[in-house]
């Protein structure tokens, strides 16, 4: 009973964090990237990093609450540092980069960078800072879809 409610808000988590990531990596950065007012861009994007980064630490608190009690109630924390457990730990490394991601360098970094574009005098390359940014969120999406299909592998059995 604890393990399928626990599975539940799992993949429900996973479907918000995840699907909210592809909506900002396929829909919001090609639009802010056609933008051609370069503070329009910056206080669009902080417009809307100010409404899903709260958002996605919830979503990031619930996928690792659930996912480490699934992890000992169903006893896979004994493989999982074992060649059975490669796509239990790969899914543990990947949420493990993305709670220091969001709860670290996120806060820290990009706020201060958003911050800086918007309050500074100094001329700064931001078309260039926002096609990084696609760059890597489209990267971040590859390997959270990635991890996302290592959890189906694992729960419904590899065919390697």
């Amino acid at each position: 009973m604890l393990f399928s409610l626990m599975h539940i808000v799992h993949v429900l988590g996973v479907i918000l964090w995840i699907g909210g990531l592809g909506f900002i990596t396929i829909l919001i950065f090609p639009l802010l990237l056609r933008s051609r007012n370069p503070l329009e861009k910056v206080l669009l994007f902080r417009r809307i990093e100010h409404k899903f980064a709260p958002l996605a630490r919830v979503y990031n608190l619930v996928v690792g609450v659930s996912g480490f009690v699934m992890l000992f109630v169903a006893g896979w924390h004994n493989i999982l540092f074992t060649s059975q457990g490669r796509l239990l730990l790969f899914m543990v490394i990947v949420w493990t980069f993305w709670a220091v991601m969001l709860f670290g360098l996120e806060p820290l970094v990009v706020k201060r960078m958003l911050d800086k574009m918007t309050e500074s005098d100094e001329e700064m390359d931001i078309d260039g800072i926002f096609r990084m940014m696609n760059k890597l969120h489209w990267l971040l999406l590859f390997v959270s879809l990635t991890a996302a299909s290592a959890g189906v592998l694992f729960a419904h059995g590899t065919p390697f």
